[in-house]
């Protein structure tokens, strides 16, 4: 089975660009679920990071807050969150995204040993700070799960050489100041709200040239991923504008069409 890792790093050989794409785990019902993740495959998604709700999200915004509120109401818990997965990274190269706390509440070492044998190959934890990685690390003594580092628009240039350094399979490069979403959740984010990144890839790019960049928050058009490209970015990350469909009560197997346009501008850019 391919490793999110994996594939990222031969499109980024490739001179190809990279697109993810994020749904919250319970948010809809576990075979609908799966069918959204099996769109996503044929509109060319290279591979989905699956949200693990926790009860203070506070990187995001209201659409995944609401997705996150839907997964605990409607019993979402980290055993079945492991029959989960399977069904997921037999699609596509699978990441979880959640917290610290239900990680550190299951005991790293467990949790990275039931996430790997379930078929994740990446872990995403927005509020691990960079000083806590080492350790976090060392305790879950894991090898099939790549803990992945996040970046804010604001680290400068020694804190995005540390980050660069220390994170696995990818860097997660948050594209703007405050929490996921398209702007206030409901419409396309805007220039304004947008971090020039282009210096801050090229820091990432000269520290580790083969470390793909993937930049996600407030990605929600082809405009908006070409322009991320043209910064330098080696992918982008698709979450809200997919889960606001589902949360409205759309067909999961619809996600295709959705990110289909967004695919197909980061195919059309120029090759690396």
């Amino acid at each position: 089975m391919e490793t999110l890792a994996e594939r990222l790093g031969q499109r980024k050989r490739e001179g190809k660009r990279s697109v993810l794409a994020y749904l919250m785990a319970g948010s809809i019902p576990d075979e609908e679920f799966v069918e959204g993740v099996r769109s996503l495959r044929s509109a060319g998604v290279d591979g989905v990071e699956v949200g693990f709700p926790f009860s203070d999200p506070i990187a995001e915004g209201p659409v995944i807050q609401e997705a996150a509120v839907r997964a605990l109401e409607r019993s979402m818990r980290w055993e079945r969150l492991l029959t989960l997965l399977p069904l997921v990274s037999r699609e596509l190269p699978t990441a979880v995204m959640t917290y610290l706390n239900p990680i550190l509440k299951r005991a790293p070492a467990r949790a990275f040993r039931e996430l790997g044998g379930a078929g994740a190959s990446a872990l995403i934890l927005p509020d691990l700070p960079l000083e806590q990685f080492q350790s976090l690390g060392t305790r879950a003594g894991r090898k099939d799960v790549a803990l992945v580092l996040l970046a804010a628009p604001a680290s400068g240039p020694e804190r995005l050489r540390s980050i660069a350094r220390r994170t696995e399979g990818f860097l997660y490069l948050v594209s703007r100041y405050g929490t996921t979403g398209e702007g206030s959740g409901t419409t396309p984010s805007t220039h304004a709200q947008e971090v020039d990144l282009t210096e801050s890839i090229r820091e990432v790019h000269g520290t580790r040239p083969r470390l793909p960049v993937l930049v996600g928050f407030g990605i929600s058009s082809a405009e908006a991923v070409r322009r991320r490209l043209a910064q330098g970015a080696d992918g982008v990350i698709v979450g809200s504008a997919l889960q606001a469909r589902l949360n409205a009560g759309d067909a999961a197997d619809g996600l295709g069409e959705v990110v289909a346009p967004l695919v197909q501008a980061a195919r059309d850019f120029p090759g690396l």
